[in-house]
């Protein structure tokens, strides 16, 4: 169970918005693999892949934009499907009296082979956009809080002293617009 995500409400970032039709095509090939992997009758393999691409849903159905709180969690559960993917492809290469592709095989078995390659692919693919994407997020959110959060003294950094500024000129105008400090009487109790 996931537990509630603090609510954020940022507008995404221009990365996401241009990542959002590759983020959906992936998104479109796995639910297509969840209905091969119901067609292998690999049923538990397709209802762990449902439920990823449920998060995945979760990510872009807010309004034409991408939620990374989710963006987080569907990358997070793409990465765990996909090494256990990894692991059933490898049993399956491992454990089979045919290679992976064979012409004496059945066409169903050539298929399931199909599948348990590329379902990997595609879940690890998803997974590094899913951590781009968040990554990216989170930069952008740092770099707008970072002014808030800077020194006193910006122009030092810069070879500009706070004595070559002058007395009268404040260190920081931009930040400080709108903010009024508490220019009341004091009472003493």
């Amino acid at each position: 169970m996931f537990w509630p995500a603090p609510v954020v409400i940022s507008p995404p970032t221009r990365f996401a918005l241009k990542a959002r039709p590759f983020f959906v095509g992936l998104l479109a090939a796995q639910a297509l693999l969840i209905a091969c992997r119901f067609f292998i009758l690999d049923l538990w393999g397709a209802m762990l892949m449902l439920m990823v691409v449920m998060m995945g849903s979760f990510v872009v159905s807010t309004g034409g934009g991408m939620d990374t709180t989710y963006c987080l969690y569907y990358g997070l559960m793409c990465l765990v499907t996909g090494v256990f993917d990894i692991i059933a492809c490898v049993e399956r290469w491992v454990h089979v009296k045919y290679p992976l592709f064979s012409k004496n095989a059945p066409l169903m078995y050539n298929v399931a082979s199909m599948v348990y390659i590329v379902c990997p692919l595609v879940e690890l693919a998803s997974c590094m956009l899913a951590a781009a994407i968040y990554a990216d997020a989170q930069e952008t959110e740092s770099r707008l809080m970072l002014p808030h959060y800077a020194p006193a003294d910006v122009g030092a950094g810069r070879g500009e002293s706070s004595q070559a500024r002058g007395p009268g000129r404040p260190s920081r105008p931009h930040l400080d617009q709108g903010f009024v400090p508490f220019e009341g009487r004091c009472h003493q109790l």
